[in-house]
């Protein structure tokens, strides 16, 4: 089993409660904090929500917007900003994996370089650079 596969798959037993606890700190994709946090980490195919921001998103499916100010920049702590590079980091890479496996797709596929370009919004010639 390769070691993004084996780490989602301990993540996916911790999330569900069992098996054993994974050593790498996951961290919530959307609100950053990590699994020692929160109670719950759902582990999705690239990104990772918690309990707590699946229950804003259930209070604004079901028209009870919450009423929670984020904080503005200013008011963020210089630590927390620093803590943040690294989940937002690892949330960049593994979109990044994302991609390159989707252009593979496409391209085992015969699509060709300009559609893939266009789809990005970047030319032939940066999509077959930056792919290949």
């Amino acid at each position: 089993m390769s070691e993004p596969a084996r780490d989602q798959a301990e993540t996916r037993q911790a999330a569900a409660g069992g098996g054993s606890v994974p050593t790498k700190i996951l961290y919530c994709s959307f609100c950053f904090k990590s699994q020692h946090q929160v109670k719950t980490l759902i582990a999705g195919p690239a990104i990772f929500i918690c309990d707590e921001c699946v229950e804003l998103c259930n209070q604004i499916i079901a028209g009870r917007p919450p009423n929670v100010k984020p904080p503005s920049e200013k008011e963020l702590p210089t630590e927390r900003l620093l803590a943040q590079l690294g989940p937002i980091e690892d949330m960049v890479q593994g979109k990044g994996s994302q991609l390159q496996g989707v252009v593979d797709l496409l391209r085992s596929r015969e699509v060709s370089w300009a559609q893939i370009g266009a789809a990005l919004g970047i030319s032939r010639q940066s999509a077959w650079e930056r792919f290949t």
